[in-house]
């Protein structure tokens, strides 16, 4: 019936005495029913046992039994059992461990005290200094493991933690949450200000809060610190549209500042890109916002923090096949860039020549884009839209785009083979490029990419393998005027797609010649008639 200490006795223990000092209807251990008794038609509980896996232990047991003038009798009886279970519990010495522990009261004086017991690695009440945190089970090892905190200095030289902002129990920000090494994390949380007093006051709101600090390569005393590098800045309007900015400027450039009734340059958003070593010491530390213009209509607003981990490969590490010889369905095609030398690949595992992502509401031009590998056999098509401003640069909006398109390091060579050798460039083929023409337009936007593979079974019938002949990609650009932002708000959208083709002739099975009869007698085979 449930877990009882072991110097309780069962006959004193009654499971359905739920009452204080009233009787209970048919309770037949209920010491509040001695006039009731005889009135019972049946016992609630009938067994009343301790701990059920004790080997040996006292049983409770209740019955009724009828008297001569109808009413009721309660007869009860303790007996011994035995448990045949072969891992039952012989004895039992730690009496706590026999019943359940009442949980601790929050009040006035423990709240403190429960506060930080529970809820104090994640969100400290300490003064920012990181001091209050502890990291759990740091180890031996010099480079950071699974869970461990991320040591930090700020520019006053001080140590901390890495913090993430993030939501604790409301969705506003809360400043203190550490970010811990290999959890990647998506945050979102509200932030509410006064715009006027807490526009260019508020560190929340501070590029500089987020790339100002130095994060330690590893857990020992010589560790290196790694700078926070600014990968891109994307700039929001009050109505959404966003432009990618150069990144060769200060912090203190992008920093909010009030005009008029709109704070400029506010932090809506912030993804760290964390790359580390094979002995988990941090290499770089990659960060990529997004800054907008706030007024009182868009108070309170929300702000998006994400940290991913990527592993840094090995320069001397052996470059994976996609086949052997022959290209297998669904491993990345194999790239790299012909040099004097011969070819030289990218130390990414995933390849070099990747796909642009779909995904709902992606803007090019809203900071990094998510890529795929390009994969032999796959095809695919995606897409994105980027919307035109009053003051578009018509140049360098089309290398951005196509930047976009094609990937920032897009190869020129594609392996014929899945395990081509780089210092055998015959055995690559060259990416050639067909553009279509705009004709007699002033604006020239890619709005379409088209990356098209041609391959072919070679060997025998019984054992193809996958060979690239040709790689041709194709880039459509706009064939009418582009649109004006005030038109459907000015919003373009772009396709990217790859293409498998297979250019093998069909195979036809052929024959040997059928054999001839070319028998030659003996000479004396008609001696002696001739």
């Amino acid at each position: 019936m449930g877990l009882f200490r072991q110097n309780t006795k069962v006959s004193a223990v009654c499971p359905c005495n739920v009452q204080r000092e009233r009787c209970d209807v048919n309770c037949c251990c209920d010491p509040d029913c001695t006039q009731e008794l005889a009135l019972f038609t049946q016992c609630s509980v009938q067994k009343v046992v301790g701990d059920a896996k004790l080997c040996s232990q006292d049983a409770a047991v209740y019955t009724l039994a009828g008297t001569p003038g109808g009413l009721s009798q309660v007869m009860t009886s303790v007996q011994r059992e035995i448990n045949p279970d072969v891992f039952c519990i012989q004895s039992a010495n730690y009496d706590q461990g026999m019943s359940f522990i009442d949980p601790t009261i929050p009040t006035e004086n423990n709240f403190d005290s429960l506060f930080d017991r529970f809820v104090g690695f994640f969100f400290s009440a300490s003064s920012g200094d990181g001091r209050a945190l502890q990291t759990p089970a740091q180890g031996d090892s010099p480079g950071y493991v699974y869970g461990d905190l991320i040591q930090t200095m700020d520019d006053a030289q001080e140590r901390g933690f890495f913090r993430l902002p993030a939501s604790a129990g409301a969705a506003n920000c809360l400043d203190t949450n550490p970010a811990a090494f290999l959890k990647d994390q998506t945050i979102r949380c509200v932030r509410n200000f006064a715009l006027e007093q807490d526009c260019a006051k508020l560190d929340a709101l501070n590029l500089k809060a987020y790339t100002s600090f130095r994060v330690f390569s590893g857990k020992d005393s010589g560790a290196d610190l790694v700078s926070v590098a600014v990968e891109t800045i994307t700039l929001q309007s009050l109505e959404g549209t966003q432009t990618l900015v150069q990144t060769d400027a200060s912090a203190s450039d992008y920093t909010p500042v009030l005009l008029g009734q709109i704070c400029n340059q506010v932090v809506l958003q912030v993804k760290y890109t964390v790359r580390f070593g094979d002995a988990g010491q941090i290499v770089r530390v990659m960060a990529s916002l997004v800054l907008g213009a706030v007024d009182e209509n868009t108070l309170p607003i929300q702000q998006e923090f994400q940290i991913t981990f990527v592993q840094e490969s090995r320069s001397d590490a052996t470059l994976r096949s996609s086949g052997n010889p022959g290209y297998v369905v669904g491993l990345p095609l194999v790239a790299g860039w012909r040099t004097a030398e011969g070819i030289i690949q990218s130390s990414d595992p995933d390849g070099s020549l990747t796909v642009l992502n779909s995904s709902p509401e992606q803007d090019c031009l809203s900071g990094p884009t998510q890529r795929s590998p390009v994969l032999f056999g796959t095809d695919v098509v995606s897409g994105c839209t980027f919307r035109l401003a009053d003051s578009t640069n018509c140049s360098l909006l089309s290398e951005v785009i196509l930047g976009r398109l094609k990937g920032q390091t897009f190869p020129d060579h594609v392996a014929s083979f899945g395990n081509s050798l780089p210092q055998n460039p015959m055995d690559w083929v060259p990416i050639e490029n067909q553009t279509t023409p705009t004709g007699t337009q002033g604006c020239s936007i890619p709005v379409s990419y088209r990356l098209e593979v041609r391959w072919t079974k070679y060997g025998t019938l019984v054992n193809p393998q996958a060979q690239i002949v040709n790689v041709m990609e194709t880039i459509q650009t706009n064939t009418s005027t582009l649109p004006s932002p005030s038109t459907v708000g000015g919003v373009i959208s772009v396709i990217s797609s790859v293409s498998f083709i297979d250019v093998s002739l069909s195979a036809s099975p052929g024959f040997r010649a059928p054999p001839t009869i070319n028998a030659k007698l003996p000479s004396d085979f008609f001696f002696p008639f001739v």
